[in-house]
């Protein structure tokens, strides 16, 4: 009998899962929660503010910017709270769509 690795049947099961749409749908969802924490985080420490002091500013709680600064968070946040807080520090809010070379960009 041929000895298998301990760790092999849950790589099988990782494999398993990858072709599964609803998985890859659930990565990318975690990705994108990410990134947006990710940016919020780097924003604010960047400006040397608090949570408390961005909430305050951008008439939010406390709990909304924690939320949102946390790749666990579901959902996604609404680009209204996003573009609001994001104000409050002093930037401007920017959506592009790109294709190749050709991308469009709206200032939220």
């Amino acid at each position: 009998m041929k000895k298998q690795h301990i760790g092999a049947s849950f790589f099988e099961d990782v494999k398993a899962w990858e072709k599964s749409p609803s998985f890859r749908k659930a990565v990318e969802e975690h990705k994108e929660r990410a990134m947006l924490a990710f940016l919020l985080r780097q924003a604010r420490e960047h400006e040397a503010i608090s949570q408390n002091e961005l909430a305050r500013r951008a008439g939010v709680t406390q709990s909304v910017i924690a939320r949102m600064e946390s790749s666990s968070a579901k959902p996604l946040p609404r680009i209204d709270i996003l573009k609001r807080i994001m104000t409050a520090m002093g930037y401007e809010t920017i959506i592009t769509a790109q294709k190749g070379r050709l991308a469009f960009r709206a200032a939220l």
